[in-house]
């Protein structure tokens, strides 16, 4: 018996992120694994129904506790309902609109942005495997990246009129668009949304040019 822990998993989904996990036969969950699964709204495929998850101490103190075996291509989940589909369909193309107005003021955002509206084209098509980048800083990693996060800072007046106010004041406009989008939506697809805004808040930071995290928990 081969027993997948959450970490297994996470190297596994940070190596090539999946929208399906098929178990193997004698592969088993353990508790965290299969939580691991349920938060990212990946779809378990090909476990028995009798099955349970079994404690990690358990499978530890057996001495065969072992990686699963490689997975298996992943596929899209269900589709969206007609609301949720009509409200992602809404956002992204308010974040092709404002993709194009940011190419007078940093191509590279706009680049970024246009790349955040192909994550929510593929979160309405229920797949899940693709998630935009977000390095690391002092207030988010890739272990909150998909948590609902505050924003660093309350954006004022005082930053719109920064050299890079334009900037700053769209990316935050589409911040605040997706917050009113993630309290629509369930599974896989309101975690997809939370990445985007946590990433959205990144390149807000980068933008004001500061080179510590402004976050206060």
């Amino acid at each position: 018996m081969r027993f997948l822990t959450e970490e297994d998993l996470r190297l596994l989904y940070r190596n090539a992120p999946f929208a399906e996990y098929h178990i193997e036969p004698g592969t088993r969950l353990t508790p965290g694994g299969r939580q691991f699964l349920n938060d990212r709204g990946i779809r378990v495929c090909g476990e028995r129904a009798s099955a349970r998850p079994v404690a990690v101490g358990n499978a530890q103190a057996a001495g065969n506790a072992q990686v699963a075996g490689p997975l298996l291509p992943a596929a899209p989940t269900s589709p969206a309902s007609s609301h949720e589909l009509l409200a992602l369909r809404r956002a992204q193309s308010i974040f092709l609109s404002t993709g194009a107005e940011l190419l007078d003021c940093s191509v590279v955002t706009a680049g970024e942005v246009f790349e955040l509206e192909r994550v929510l084209a593929s979160a309405a098509a229920g797949d899940f495997t693709r998630e935009p980048e977000c390095s690391a800083c002092t207030g988010i990693s890739a272990k909150n990246a998909g948590e609902l996060l505050e924003d660093c800072f309350e954006v004022t007046g005082f930053h719109a009129q920064l050299e890079a106010g334009k900037e700053i004041v769209r990316l935050h406009g589409l911040r605040c668009e997706l917050r009113c989008l993630e309290a629509e939506l369930s599974g896989g697809r309101k975690r997809a949304v939370r990445t985007i805004i946590n990433r959205l808040s990144q390149m807000i930071c980068r933008a004001i040019g500061g080179t510590v995290c402004q976050r206060k928990d």
